[in-house]
């Protein structure tokens, strides 16, 4: 198997959705209880993470979207809220075209591959010490995007492999309103 194609990650912020009541939004810990996460299994966490705040909302709505609940509708003690996160490191090009081919994902990823596949990769990378995946936002593709041009940003997630970090993340921001 080839080497996937590592790229430096550097754009700040990133955004992380997590619930009003989490004491502590930059716990991975909760990710390795998770029996069908994308990028990460019971052996080790990842901190899961969004590019920009419109790819965040779309996570927020398709989240609720998948519970028939529309984010308006929650009262405010229950609508999730947005930490800004400085974080840069190498991880895995999983949304151009050669960093696909070189992970051995299909083209047209998210669509095509099960999320057990993507975790086995995940493993791979983390035992090789990246710090982590960037990747087309599959709450994006569930919402009905199929063109993935311009800049990453606008369209991808990021999965930040916390145990192998040389940079940790810390908060820069936290919004507790919802306007974002």
């Amino acid at each position: 198997m080839n080497p996937p194609l590592a790229i430096a990650h550097s754009h700040m912020p990133i955004f992380r959705v997590v619930r009003v009541g989490w004491k502590n939004s930059l716990d991975s810990s909760f990710s390795t209880t998770a029996r069908d996460n994308r990028w990460n299994d019971a052996t080790f966490p990842a901190l899961y993470c969004c590019c920009s705040e419109d790819v965040s909302r779309a996570v927020a709505r398709d989240l609720f979207r998948l519970a028939g609940v529309e984010l308006a509708d929650l009262q405010p003690s229950f609508r999730p809220r947005l930490v800004e996160v400085r974080w840069k490191g190498t991880v895995v090009d999983a949304v151009s075209p050669e960093g696909l081919r070189a992970a051995g994902l299909p083209e047209n990823y998210p669509a095509a591959i099960e999320k057990s596949d993507t975790r086995l990769r995940a493993g791979r990378w983390h035992a090789a010490r990246l710090e982590g995946v960037v990747c087309r936002s599959s709450s994006l593709y569930r919402l009905g995007l199929r063109v993935w041009t311009g800049a990453h940003e606008l369209w991808s997630e990021i999965a930040v492999f916390t145990d192998n970090v040389a940079d940790a993340p810390a908060i820069i921001g936290d919004r507790l309103d919802f306007t974002w």
